[in-house]
């Protein structure tokens, strides 16, 4: 059966890190599921909300803090100890971390914060790590997910 995991594995971890991409792909999941925002610097983040506050130690907008402030933050302890320090990763590292065979579906967040050209970011950063083989729009592989 073919899989898409939202956010990596976040049943099991702290969702769009590292940690619960790593899960998703031991549980042999054939797709990643993550979310972008731009930060200020013009970095792609890899997170679900346009606020760090839910899923990281700090507070504020995404969008007003640069790669070098979100990369001090700790987005694993609130989901548990175990997971204290997880970095918040960028989409080239997880591009570059995830394996060619599994699928990654990014949902690009332009609402309610619009982030112009962040599409053109996205497509450049699959092409620097020559990974559009793992791009994918197609409804029927989307459509199906795990929770």
């Amino acid at each position: 059966m073919n899989w898409i995991a939202h956010r990596g594995y976040s049943r099991e971890a702290p969702e769009n890190t590292f940690a619960a991409f790593r899960r998703a792909i031991e549980k042999g999941a054939s797709g990643i599921e993550l979310d972008v925002h731009v930060s200020k610097d013009g970095e792609l983040v890899v997170m679900h909300d346009d606020d760090v506050s839910r899923t990281t130690n700090g507070k504020g907008l995404v969008r007003d803090m640069t790669a070098s402030e979100l990369k001090r933050l700790d987005a694993g302890s609130w989901f548990g100890e175990p997971y204290r320090g997880e970095e918040v990763p960028f989409l080239e590292e997880v591009l570059h971390f995830v394996p060619p065979e599994v699928l990654i579906n990014i949902e690009i967040k332009n609402i309610p914060i619009f982030y112009e050209g962040i599409e053109k970011k996205v497509s450049d950063a699959f092409i620097r790590q020559n990974c559009m083989e793992q791009a994918t729009f197609r409804r029927s592989i989307i459509a199906v997910y795990i929770d």
